[in-house]
């Protein structure tokens, strides 16, 4: 099963980060501070990290150490080096800066609401698959077998249609956002937001496929 991806956090951004537990394990707090230097361009002399309302001082230490889970969401607090403005901001600037804060709101938002219960669909859909279409459990009385299947089964497909269609939903509306013509930045936040959230339908929808295929392995 895909782990869920680590959530970086730094001002009204968000950066999906692939860490699965054996990754927690083996990177440093000063190995993940140089990734995140990479990511946001903070510098890793100069950036905070905030897990659980605690802050993470010792570089030497695994992220593990921490509590540091796959899903989990780290803070970063910090400033690029040189991001202050001499000049004063114009309003190009200003129009492109608020589309951008409209994108990371959408994307956000989609995250607060879709990310727990991407993790407990994928979670159970596996663990539906190994209870239910292993053989583990032949044991049992065929017609109660049967009944939690269903009820299963049904719970499984109420959250894939659920978070799906909501996905969608807010596809949408990123898509539905119109960038002025010169807001490069704008567009390419954009297209990471579409990027993030298709990511997110292409795992439910590979793990929908896979229960297809073991029930129907199992019906043969």
């Amino acid at each position: 099963m895909t782990a869920p991806p680590l959530v970086l956090q730094w001002g009204r951004e968000r950066y999906m980060l692939k860490y699965g537990d054996e990754d927690l394990r083996d990177t440093t707090l000063g190995q993940f501070k140089e990734v995140c230097r990479e990511v946001t361009g903070v510098p890793s002399s100069g950036m905070k990290l905030i897990f659980s309302g605690a802050t993470m001082k010792d570089d030497s230490s695994p992220l593990a150490y921490y509590g540091i889970y796959p899903g989990a969401s780290v803070k970063l607090i910090g400033r690029k080096d040189g991001s202050e403005k001499s000049g004063p901001v114009t309003e190009e600037e200003r129009e492109e800066n608020a589309v951008i804060h409209k994108i990371d709101d959408i994307s956000n938002e989609a995250t607060d609401l879709l990310s727990s219960r991407m993790q407990a669909y994928l979670a159970d859909a596996q663990l539906y698959m190994d209870q239910f279409l292993s053989g583990s459990m032949d044991g049992m009385d065929d017609e109660a077998l049967t009944q939690i299947k269903t009820s299963e089964s049904k719970k499984l497909n109420d959250a894939y249609v659920y978070i799906s269609e909501t996905l969608m939903q807010y596809l949408l509306k990123v898509d539905c956002v119109e960038c002025p013509p010169s807001a490069d930045k704008a567009r390419q936040r954009r297209r990471q937001a579409v990027r993030l959230l298709q990511s997110w339908l292409d795992q439910i929808d590979a793990k929908k496929s896979s229960v297809k295929l073991a029930e129907a392995t199992v019906s043969q």
